[in-house]
């Protein structure tokens, strides 16, 4: 039975330690002042309240984008949902790729926006990872939290968190100690087996609890299957989150985001 748009507002506040999100990589629905209120609804129907929104070079590049933008803020707040810009370039990550991103802070910094979130994957370069391109990574992040007006979050691969890496990789540096000052994490835990992405999910906060997490799970029909819900239904999935709250929220875990919208099931 889906839970009435009424009520899931009034529940808002009572879940305010846990929200569920979504990576909302395709945004012209959202940007768009026609479709916009729809495509919030429907969000909001599917129980998405933290919504990452990202731009592609058209829309980056589109002098009304800005507006927009501060339109579906005001109207996602409306309805108690935050709207985080999501940015994601790996070759965002190197030195020389560094001003981009940072120039995109600067451009929407104006904006009421809720965060900005870095998906910043840097096997995506290669691997195996170096040392010198974690560190790489962890400058672009450590510049990006000082240029940034608001809360910056990161999607991580839950790897660098996990004991086997400093035996793994003994000379890479320690990601997690140098994450201090990161709103939250998203662990990008992809894995179909419910239980074992909890046991990891609760034994990563528990060695790091000076950070912030929240659980990141794919419904990508491009992943194996055993790293994907595809073929699951809304209802499926939405049992799937009640299960994983009442198990993770009680450890601080902030939430599941899906990767990603485009991709997730919109039965009822």
């Amino acid at each position: 039975m889906r839970v009435p748009h009424w009520l899931l507002l009034l529940l808002t506040p009572l879940l305010a330690g846990w929200s569920q999100g979504t990576y909302i990589w395709q945004s012209d629905a959202l940007l768009n002042r026609q479709t916009r209120r729809q495509e919030l609804r429907q969000l909001r129907q599917h129980g998405m309240t933290y919504l990452m929104v990202g731009l592609n070079g058209a829309q980056v590049r589109n002098p009304s984008t800005p507006g927009a933008l501060r339109a579906l803020v005001q109207q996602a707040h409306t309805n108690g949902q935050q709207v985080i810009l999501l940015l994601g370039d790996p070759a965002w990550i190197t030195p020389k790729g560094r001003p981009q991103v940072l120039a995109l802070i600067q451009r929407f910094r104006d904006l009421p926006l809720d965060g900005v979130h870095l998906d910043l994957e840097v096997e995506q370069l290669g691997w195996p990872v170096p040392a010198s391109r974690l560190q790489q990574w962890i400058a672009t992040v450590q510049a990006a939290r000082e240029a940034s007006p608001w809360p910056l979050s990161l999607s991580v691969h839950p790897r660098w968190f996990e004991p086997a890496t400093s035996a793994e990789m003994p000379s890479s540096p320690c990601v997690p100690c140098a994450l201090k000052g990161v709103d939250s994490i998203d662990l990008m835990l992809y894995q179909r087996n419910a239980k074992r992405v909890s046991e990891r999910t609760l034994a990563i906060a528990k060695r790091w609890p000076q950070l912030s997490f929240r659980l990141a799970q794919s419904v990508e029909p491009g992943l194996p299957a055993t790293e994907s819900w595809r073929g699951s239904t809304a209802s499926q999935l939405q049992t799937q989150v009640r299960q994983w709250r009442d198990r993770l929220s009680p450890a601080g875990i902030g939430g599941v985001d899906w990767q990603d919208w485009a991709s997730y099931p919109k039965d009822r």
